[in-house]
């Protein structure tokens, strides 16, 4: 079974699970999908470093903890950018539910994207997605 096996069978056991910081966020989402494509999460150290009491840390507390001005130089420390979204990639987008750091991370499908809602996971084209990231 290869990664995208492993990521559609992670995606199917999480699709309706709704969003609840420090256990199912975007970020613990999209570093479990890299845990299940690739048997480690691509920030397995950031987890919880950016709660506080379960409450999500402000823009200048992030930067702060991080030690980055964005989130693209955060993300920088961690993956590689690339020009293509392909399928497993980490992605980010403005054009949903943006938190603190200006962006929602997700996983490209391929031609889709998917991003965690609320409810359960959201799916927008790739053509909503600001930068796509690989591991290096």
């Amino acid at each position: 079974m290869g990664p995208k096996d492993r990521l559609n069978i992670y995606l199917e056991n999480i699709s309706g699970i709704p969003f609840e910081w420090g256990v199912h966020d975007c970020f613990t989402f999209t570093n479990n999908a890299f845990r299940a494509m690739y048997g480690r999460g691509y920030a397995d150290d950031w987890m919880g470093l950016y709660l506080q009491d379960g409450t999500p840390l402000r823009r200048d507390e992030l930067r702060k903890v991080f030690r980055a001005s964005t989130i693209e130089a955060g993300l920088s420390k961690k993956l590689v950018k690339s020009d293509i979204a392909t399928h497993g990639c980490l992605v980010t987008t403005k054009k949903y539910h943006r938190w603190w750091t200006g962006v929602a991370l997700g996983i490209s499908l391929g031609s889709r994207c998917v991003f965690l809602g609320k409810e359960g996971l959201v799916k927008l084209n790739i053509e909503d997605i600001e930068s796509a990231w690989v591991l290096g």
